[in-house]
């Protein structure tokens, strides 16, 4: 068994179709819906969905912050495993398969759904969002050290406990959450990646802006220093 956690911000349209793609999973699990403050009908579209297996949080916090939305879904969630996995279709729903054989079969810490495993850029990523990626990954393998094909992916399952028990040493903000369990949690994680096909969007604008991209630099800064601090 395992609890899905689904960040949210505007995705009304989305959410049906989501729901749907679910179906092509083979496991057990329970849905979590975190939203973070949404301002179209997003609250009204999931309540119609609600049931034993599919729950839904409202973030209070004016300040949005998937971070945040991904820590409080880890302490509401039931199982030992989560599987992050945004709700906007851009992710493959049964590419979920795969990760969660891998962690229950081999015992990794944590499996990510990589989009740079085989692929030196992700086309349907988008130019911007495609260059922002490829150069802060290349930075994260300069200054810290490579432990993965994608730190800042949005799309893996990982053991719950890595996430609550040193979320005290994680920057907490942002949009990086995976970062954070990499280079600031545990040490010495078990990591395994597999290729997805990272889709475009059909409804909804992606979140990405200056803004969180200047809150990834100060989680990279506050992640050199913290490294040092360690050593």
């Amino acid at each position: 068994m395992i609890s899905i956690l689904t960040p949210t911000l505007n995705e009304e349209k989305n959410i049906p179709l989501f729901i749907k793609e679910l179906k092509k999973l083979k496991f057990n699990y329970e849905l979590i819906f975190i939203d973070d403050n949404s301002k179209d009908n997003t609250d009204d579209v999931v309540k119609k969905f609600l049931s034993k297996k599919i729950k839904f949080i409202k973030r209070k916090s004016k300040n949005r912050d998937l971070s945040q939305s991904i820590i409080l879904g880890v302490k509401k969630a039931k199982y030992n495993y989560v599987l992050v996995l945004d709700c906007d279709l851009q992710h493959n729903v049964a590419s979920a398969n795969n990760m969660y054989k891998k962690i229950i079969k081999d015992n990794f810490d944590i499996v990510i759904g990589s989009r740079f495993l085989k692929e030196k850029y992700s086309g349907n990523l988008g130019y911007v969002r495609s260059l922002f990626s490829v150069s802060f990954i290349f930075l994260i393998n300069f200054f810290l050290e490579k432990k993965t094909s994608d730190p800042l992916s949005g799309y893996f399952i990982c053991k719950k406990d890595i996430i609550s028990k040193y979320k005290k040493n994680f920057f907490n903000k942002g949009y990086k959450i995976l970062f954070d369990i990499i280079y600031n949690g545990k040490k010495n994680l078990n990591i395994f990646d597999i290729q997805i096909l990272f889709k475009k969007r059909i409804y909804g604008k992606s979140k990405l802006n200056f803004k969180i991209v200047n809150l990834f630099i100060k989680q990279l800064f506050y992640t050199f220093f913290f490294r040092l601090k360690k050593n």
